[in-house]
């Protein structure tokens, strides 16, 4: 009984020790997107992953550079093309952290920018773009050990494409709301 009661109290502080971050973070994970407002063309929500690197230069604020890939389907009147790549290449996250004393748990809010595409997909239907975007959203980190940790977020973003259909004013935008999970190696 007595060892039993000992492994207890040992096991609680360890869990409750304060564990520090690290100034670097590299990790990586899978996104998904939902699209929430139909625009051209129309996407079916998607899958996919991304990596990131992070570095944060004060407790409670870090930036961070993702490159993101998903694969969407068309739906509606762009039914049919299969096979469309969303790419966020770069994308950089300015987050800030809710807590300021060390904790397992790293909560944070985030606003970014980044440059995204559009690949063609399996019909040749005007459907690549490029073009500038904005997100904000929110999400933590939970510190299994001072070098690893496991994160979640979601958010919004808008994306302004100029596509290449040859129309008269050859622009479009996507409006997918996004869930990402990740691993993190602090160093």
């Amino acid at each position: 009984m007595k060892k039993y009661a000992i492994l207890t109290v040992l096991l609680a502080c360890v869990a409750s020790a304060p564990l520090f971050a690290e100034n670097f973070t590299v990790g990586a994970g899978p996104v998904g997107n939902i699209y929430v407002v139909d625009s051209r063309p129309e996407l079916t929500s998607g899958v996919g992953g991304y990596v990131y690197f992070d570095y944060r230069w004060s407790p409670q604020l870090s930036t961070q550079f993702n490159v993101i890939v998903t694969t969407q389907d068309g739906k509606g009147p762009d039914a049919g093309d299969t096979g469309i790549e969303y790419l966020g290449i770069p994308t950089i996250d300015f987050k800030y952290y809710v807590l300021s004393s060390e904790s397992h748990w790293d909560p944070y809010l985030m606003i970014g920018i980044g440059l995204y595409a559009l690949s063609e997909g399996s019909v040749s239907n005007g459907t690549f773009s490029i073009g500038y975007g904005a997100n904000a959203g929110f999400g933590f980190d939970y510190y299994l050990t001072e070098q690893w940790s496991l994160g979640l977020s979601t958010g919004f973003r808008g994306i302004a494409l100029i596509d290449s259909t040859g129309g008269s004013t050859n622009g479009t935008a996507i409006f997918p709301y996004y869930l990402t999970g990740n691993v993190g190696f602090h160093f």
